[in-house]
């Protein structure tokens, strides 16, 4: 009965970690929107590009997809117009200090 137990707890964790959103390793502020937020998950974004969230201030979130282009980090929102910011707007979040993360060149 423990191993039943000790094997539907597994599950449970092993479905909450596949769930979770992806950990969030650069951000920016811009005049437009509140925060935007770059991931290293892929999601449903295709190679190279990868998850990206933008966020107003108090009106809630919306996941796209962002790439590196030359000096710019380009980002697709359904419903919006691309986004392009220059790379050197985007800071390292603690997360991608304690890994080494920079952004891709």
């Amino acid at each position: 009965m423990k191993i039943l137990h000790a094997s539907a707890l597994a599950a449970c964790l092993c479905i909450a970690a596949c769930d979770s959103p992806p950990a969030i390793l650069f951000t920016t502020n811009g005049a437009d929107f509140d925060t935007m937020s770059l991931t290293d998950a892929r999601g449903a974004c295709e190679a190279p590009a990868r998850v990206a969230y933008l966020s107003w201030w108090g009106q809630g979130a919306v996941q796209g997809c962002w790439k590196r282009e030359r000096g710019d980090i380009v980002a697709n929102f359904p419903d919006l117009p691309d986004q392009r910011i220059p790379a050197g707007e985007f800071r390292r979040t603690e997360l991608a200090e304690y890994r080494g993360t920079t952004l891709p060149e």
